[in-house]
């Protein structure tokens, strides 16, 4: 039976963590606040179709990116393969 590779992990510095956490937070504030202008619009203008949720279905996967970015799950181990 084969045995399952460990992912390497990734050291990051605390000065990286700390940078790539904010980072992150930024990215889902400004979608949280960009939405909410958005549900206001839709709420206004036209509220029989809530096309604003095509917005988050679209912004979710980059947050989740990003967020997989900020946790230094795309980063390579430097000491190794």
């Amino acid at each position: 039976m084969a045995q399952a590779r460990k992912p390497a992990a990734v050291n990051l510095s605390p000065d990286e963590r700390m940078r790539r956490a904010r980072s992150v937070r930024l990215h889902v504030i400004i979608a949280l606040l960009a939405l909410l202008v958005l549900i206001a619009v839709n709420a206004i203008f036209t509220s029989g179709y809530p096309w604003w949720l095509w917005v988050l279905v679209a912004w979710m996967p980059l947050i989740a990116a990003h967020t997989a970015w900020g946790m230094g799950l795309f980063d390579r181990n430097k000491e190794g393969k």
